[in-house]
């Protein structure tokens, strides 16, 4: 709109002031970008248009200068945040714009991609149909306004005016042309239209998809994922999908889509979700989905978050149970009764009582059939709104069981961390970024993957004066194609922005440009959870956590991750080494699975790490190669049980 005349600033640019201030003498454009909350005082007088009279001059006072005020004068700002909260002093004297993309635009935009994917003539026909549309349209309102025009200069009678009678008949054979043109083209692209829409049920998953990893922003800062990243990933999503042949109807390409892309956003969102959340994403997503088919009930849902909250008490049934239903959970089926698919459950605890109490006092009551004909009245989703009303305790692990009834047994099991299968997916233009987790150190990890590629890694531990170390070691490994780690951000967070904006300076260049950043270069980054954390490199970047998983299957698969081609070759004793392999990395996993019993698990709360896990691999490897002819059991129980583990418990 404002072309080549916008200056684009952001607040820790050093040139920001006199910027705007050229521009309100010239009467230029000026859009301030990726602002915070709190915006600069020294913006107040501009944001308030606290103009001074001067004579015939409107003076605006910035600072210590008097400017003179160009009315044409526009000031733009936009902000990344999600959902900002201005001042009312800010909000009023602004004009706020909600630029954030809605379902239904996002949905005809990937309904554009995947129709340009897998129909590109008829993208193309549809492209070309829009601008026929719009141009004979612009053509007919240009002959109205000709028309007009000669009008209102005719003189004289109008019949004796032969120019204006030509133009008049030739005016009506093309608007009759072009009338023909449009009625045609509009006939052509309801067809159209009716072929893209064969494709529309991708589009709206994958949007769905989209908006359900946008709302995790909300549940921690560091959950921030860019609307571009996503797109790149639907195109992979659509390729990696194509395994029959290209006749196939568009319904059943619309399947194939759906099933690799959702597994495709559950397996990339994961790696960046601590363990505690990746059940809530798993069942946000299926609960969105199957919403959209209308197969979950609001008021199922709506019991679903929020219970029995709100149940009058005066006018509710008397409870039959109270020995083992207490009056919480009695709020909860009282509740619940008034949902038409479970009405009469309320009666049913007075008609079944013993049936029903065997049913609650059962450890695992998500698998243990339901009292009477409810085992066949209820749905999945019903099931749990009774879990959630009588065993909170058991919800995560009903919650489980439905998502992998409804979307498949891969979204209840989150996938192993492989660090080679991230670095494989990233490029030199993204950030690679370790959330960090108590007691955990992603360096060896790093140092490893780097020996086994055979590439240089330089390690900087961000702290105070450590700022000019990062940029050289940055600047020297774009040129050369050195990764660079810059370990524990979150103590340098005031230095963060210029860190973002020398990112975005690299990522803007092109392949072409003699300063273009090296193919290899790779920068990772580790960080504590902070809400200060620019957003912008969270976007860009692939985030991953560093927290042990959940479960001793999955602990163990991450163990094995940990150990490259290198280290699992080092030792001479091939045998002995994979099966004390084996029995550490259960050892560790049972360690890691104990501590969710808190007390009773270990007296003394400790986060066993990686470190430890890899001191004792490096002993085991140690101890068999310096007694080859048998197996130092002693030896190793020793360092492992009384100094690595035990010694700290």
């Amino acid at each position: 709109m404002e072309e080549s005349q916008l200056h684009i600033v952001d607040l820790k640019s050093k040139d920001m002031l006199r910027k705007i201030e050229n521009g309100i003498v010239y009467g230029l454009p000026v859009l301030l970008q990726d602002v915070l909350e709190e915006l600069d005082p020294a913006l107040e007088p501009v944001l308030a248009k606290a103009l001074i009279k001067v004579g015939n001059r409107e003076v605006l006072r910035l600072g210590d200068k008097e400017l003179d005020y160009n009315k044409d004068f526009k000031l733009y700002i936009t902000t990344k945040l999600a959902n900002p909260h201005y001042t009312p002093e800010v909000s009023t004297k602004t004009t706020i714009i909600n630029f954030a993309v809605k379902q239904q635009g996002l949905e005809a935009q990937l309904l554009g991609i995947v129709v340009q994917k897998e129909q590109p003539t008829l993208e193309r026909q549809k492209a070309d149909l829009t601008l026929r549309v719009a141009a004979g349209k612009q053509k007919l309102v240009d002959l109205e306004d000709e028309i007009l025009r000669l009008l209102s200069e005719a003189e004289g009678s109008l019949l004796e005016n032969e120019t204006l009678v030509d133009t008049l008949q030739q005016s009506k054979l093309t608007s009759d042309e072009v009338t023909r043109q449009l009625n045609e083209a509009e006939e052509t692209e309801i067809k159209i239209d009716a072929k893209r829409e064969e494709f529309r049920p991708a589009a709206i998953r994958s949007s769905i998809a989209y908006f359900v990893l946008d709302d995790m922003g909300r549940v921690d800062p560091m959950y921030q994922f860019s609307l571009d990243a996503y797109v790149d990933l639907f195109n992979q999503s659509m390729d990696k999908s194509r395994t029959s042949p290209k006749n196939i109807t568009g319904t059943e390409r619309c399947r194939q889509i759906n099933v690799a892309h959702t597994l495709s956003v559950y397996q990339y969102t994961c790696r960046g979700l601590f363990e505690r959340d990746k059940l809530l994403f798993a069942l946000q997503l299926c609960l969105r989905i199957m919403t959209s088919e209308n197969k979950v009930p609001k008021q199922e849902f709506d019991f679903l978050c929020y219970g029995g909250a709100g149940i009058e008490r005066a006018d509710q049934r008397p409870n039959p149970c109270p020995e083992w239903i207490d009056a919480g959970a009695w709020d909860n089926i009282t509740a619940l009764d008034s949902i038409p698919a479970c009405m009469g459950i309320a009666s049913a605890f007075e008609q079944g009582q013993r049936d029903w109490r065997a049913w609650f006092t059962s450890s695992e009551p998500e698998e243990t059939p339901l009292p009477g004909d409810w085992e066949n009245k209820v749905t999945e989703m019903q099931r749990i709104c009774i879990i959630r009303a009588l065993r909170l305790d058991r919800v995560l692990f009903c919650a489980s069981r439905f998502v992998r009834l409804n979307l498949g047994p891969q979204f209840a099991d989150p996938p192993p961390f492989d660090l080679r299968a991230i670095f494989q997916s990233s490029n030199h233009r993204t950030p690679l970024i370790f959330v960090l987790s108590p007691g955990v150190d992603p360096t060896a990890q790093v140092k490893s993957l780097a020996n086994d590629l055979s590439t240089n890694v330089d390690i900087c531990a961000l702290g105070q004066g450590q700022a000019p170390v990062a940029m050289s070691l940055m600047n020297l490994g774009l040129r050369s194609g050195s990764w660079v780690f810059l370990a524990n951000c979150h103590l340098m967070l005031s230095w963060m922005p210029e860190l973002e904006k020398r990112i975005a300076e690299y990522c803007a260049m092109t392949e072409d440009m003699p300063h273009a950043p090296h193919c290899d270069f790779r920068l990772w980054l580790s960080a504590s959870p902070s809400p200060k954390f620019p957003i912008a490199i969270l976007q860009r970047g692939i985030k991953m956590t560093t927290e042990p998983p959940r479960g001793l299957r999955a602990n163990m698969l991450k163990l094995y991750n940990l150990v490259g081609e290198e280290q699992f070759g080092r030792c001479q004793q091939r045998l002995k080494y994979q099966r004390l392999l084996f029995s550490l990395c259960w050892f560790h996993a049972l360690l890691l699975e104990r501590r969710k019993f808190k007390s009773l698990g270990f007296n003394v709360p400790y986060e066993f790490n990686e470190s430890d896990y890899s001191i004792c691999h490096d002993l085991v490897i140690v101890f068999l190669d310096e007694y080859p002819d048998e197996t130092p059991s002693m030896n190793l129980n020793c360092p492992f049980g009384t100094c690595v583990f035990f010694s700290i418990i």
